[in-house]
């Protein structure tokens, strides 16, 4: 018998308990001589010889309740013999992070993986089952472990069927990320059927990859076997930053770009050549730099940019050397000279005074300047319209604002569709324009957020905001009420609205009014404010909030508070890139997605087996493992039940137990 919780066994410590009650709490007698009683003396000895069974009948119980507690939540199990009949469990992990495409004398560390795994397939018994699995940053099982239909038992996949599937990759990118391989290992394994199971490690043992989470071991008779692909030395040059001061600027600025080069290998570098090379269309901009560098240490250089035309400008920057690890010799880049975002805010509201517009505030808080006047540093670019003087075409603007409009011309309203279904955003500001019977043509064109009832007054209190979703990217700023709490704003109206079933409500008002919703249309989105955006129904224009708060909306809608036109990924274990993206600069709707491997993928520094071992608690097989090998400390197994526990049946006397102390314990003093 074994237990999957060892440490809760400490919890024996607790039978002294009862043990010290019962000696703290035994009666005393003292002999006390009453003529009147002495004929019960024979009748009082024979009750106290009863009590004092019944007493240490119920010490016993106590002590068996508090025995059993502690074994229920140490979860016990068999320790099952293995029959002939039995299936064998095998699990293989493949490292496929970048530093396995070193080719070490022919074929590189992945091929040479790949094709011992290939061998042990070849190899196994009948009564074998794989388990299989490639992983850098994450992990790629070789067969998906969810089954393929509900309520249907997964099927497991022939050694044969693994072969046809198994293939070393194209390319190695990923980082290296040997916690989350091996929880996956340690769940595969839990959850296997009875039988001898094997865990199979094919890595170069890159030190980088242990620290990045913390996971408990494997069960404690599961045999491990270390492959190490390694090579104990390795001439590696690599550019692990390429930082652009910034990535997007305006037409004819100039930026940065700040390099960092690490020479991993045992040599010093003299005069290394690092270019940098980017282009825009036929435009090319070369720039080249020497550097000279000690084993072990890393180099930082600056290349100062000219005046960049408007585009899109991407490349690389590269280190033209020759190493075992040629992947990190260059890191990618892109930068972006534009214009800021075009903003169209459309006004509901004719006004006799600029001020007055509905959208007056909204395009002083954009602009950030005085009318006519934009500041350069600006994200945004406002241009004020009215309801009746649409553009004919949206497609120049990155998102649209409505502020108090109403009647809407149907044509209009299709096109604003349109607009949104391909990617583009439209805010919307409620005010005493937006009525049910106002708004048919946005109801119509899908960019109601449902059913827009009427205008609802505040009577005693003004309306305040009462709670909004934190985890959406418009309030992320608002997270920390020190950096500024929205309870602050009022508001003396808004416009009442039903949301649709396919609409979020992101933020209410105290009464339970919606006073943010958001819905999705195509490819973008449409944002309801309830409330107006200027001072018709609140002076929140005059609040410290209310800059912040329309940056967040409108960079929400303009994909500026997502990360911008340029945006950055690494290829390591806790990073916002999928798992299978190469490097490189990748187009996406609205930006550029520029992708790199992970500089720790640089450091080619190895642990040794032995720590390896000590890190994930491993039990290697008698033939590999180190004289002094170190027992694996059993740890908590997850919350699955394996097939050999037995704790409901530890429950069930653990409860009859307890009954029976109840009753002993009423018919016997403590």
């Amino acid at each position: 018998m074994s237990f999957i919780q060892v440490g809760f066994l400490s919890a024996f410590a607790a039978l002294a308990i009862p043990v010290i009650i019962h000696l703290v709490f035994r009666q005393k007698a003292r002999r006390v001589d009453l003529g009147t009683l002495r004929f019960l003396r024979v009748v009082l000895q024979q009750n106290a010889r009863r009590r004092r069974v019944m007493r240490w009948l119920l010490l016993a119980l106590r002590l068996g309740c508090v025995a059993l507690l502690a074994m229920l939540f140490a979860r016990p199990y068999w320790l099952s013999f293995h029959s002939a009949g039995q299936k064998q469990t095998v699990a293989v992990l493949i490292d496929r992070s970048a530093t396995m495409e070193l080719a070490d004398e022919g074929p590189r560390l992945v091929d040479r993986a790949v094709a011992a795994t290939q061998e042990l397939l070849a190899q196994a018994a009948d009564n074998t089952r794989f388990e299989i699995a490639l992983f850098d940053q994450a992990v790629h099982p070789l067969v998906d472990a969810k089954p393929a239909a509900a309520g249907r038992e997964r099927r497991d996949a022939s050694a044969a069927e693994l072969r046809g599937m198994l293939a070393a990759p194209a390319s190695c990118n990923g980082g290296t990320d040997y916690g989350a391989a091996m929880e996956w290992a340690r769940d595969v394994l839990a959850k296997a059927p009875p039988g001898p199971r094997i865990l199979h490690v094919f890595t170069d043992l890159q030190r980088s990859g242990l620290a990045w989470s913390e996971i408990d071991v494997l069960p404690d008779d599961v045999v491990s076997h270390l492959h190490d692909l390694g090579r104990s030395a390795v001439n590696n040059v690599a550019v692990t930053e390429a930082r652009v001061g910034r990535a997007w600027l305006r037409p004819d600025e100039q930026t940065a770009v700040h390099v960092t080069i690490y020479n991993g290998g045992p040599f010093t570098t003299e005069e290394l050549p690092v270019s940098l090379d980017l282009a825009n269309g036929p435009r090319k901009l070369e720039v080249r730099e020497r550097v000279k560098i000690e084993p072990g240490a890393a180099e930082s250089l600056r290349f100062d940019l000219p005046p960049l035309a408007e585009g899109q400008w991407q490349g690389s920057v590269r280190v033209e050397t020759e190493d075992d690890l040629p992947q990190d010799n260059q890191r990618y880049l892109a930068i972006v000279a534009s214009k800021p975002y075009q903003v169209l805010l459309v006004d509901g509201r004719s006004a006799s005074s600029p001020a007055l517009a509905a959208t007056y505030f909204l395009e002083a808080a954009l602009r950030l300047g005085p009318p006519g006047e934009l500041d350069p540093s600006n994200s945004f670019e406002p241009h004020r319209v009215s309801a009746d003087d649409l553009p004919s075409s949206f497609d120049r603007y990155d998102a649209v604002v409505l502020a108090d409009v109403g009647e809407l011309d149907a044509r209009d309203a299709a096109r604003l569709a349109k607009f949104v279904e391909r990617g583009g955003g439209l805010l919307v500001f409620g005010g005493e324009n937006v009525t049910p019977q106002r708004t048919t043509a946005l109801a119509s064109a899908g960019m109601a957020p449902g059913e827009i009832l009427s205008v609802a007054a505040a009577t005693d209190l003004p309306l305040r905001l009462e709670s909004w979703d934190i985890k959406h990217p418009v309030f992320a700023a608002f997270r920390d009420p020190q950096l500024g709490d929205l309870r602050r704003l009022s508001f003396s109206a808004c416009t009442n609205v039903a949301p649709a079933a396919d609409a979020v409500v992101l933020a209410t008002f105290r009464d339970g009014k919606p006073a943010l919703v958001e819905r999705r249309l195509g490819k973008g989105s449409v944002l309801w404010f309830t409330s107006s955006g200027d001072r018709q129904w609140s002076d929140w224009p005059r609040s410290r909030l209310y800059l912040p708060l329309i940056y967040q909306l409108v960079g929400y809608q303009t994909g500026l508070i997502a990360g911008g036109r340029v945006r950055q990924a690494v290829l390591e274990g806790r990073v916002e890139a999928p798992a299978d993206t190469a490097p490189g600069v990748q187009p996406h709707e609205g930006y550029w997605l520029v992708v790199n491997t992970s500089p720790r993928e640089a450091e080619t520094e190895r642990c040794t087996p032995q720590e390896f071992v000590d890190r994930f608690g491993l039990k290697l097989a008698d033939d590999i493992v180190p004289e002094a090998a170190p027992q694996p400390v059993q740890a908590s197994m997850g919350a699955e039940m394996i097939d050999s526990e037995f704790w409901p049946w530890i429950a069930v006397l653990f409860l009859a137990m307890l009954i029976l102390e109840g009753l002993v314990a009423n018919r016997t003093a403590a």
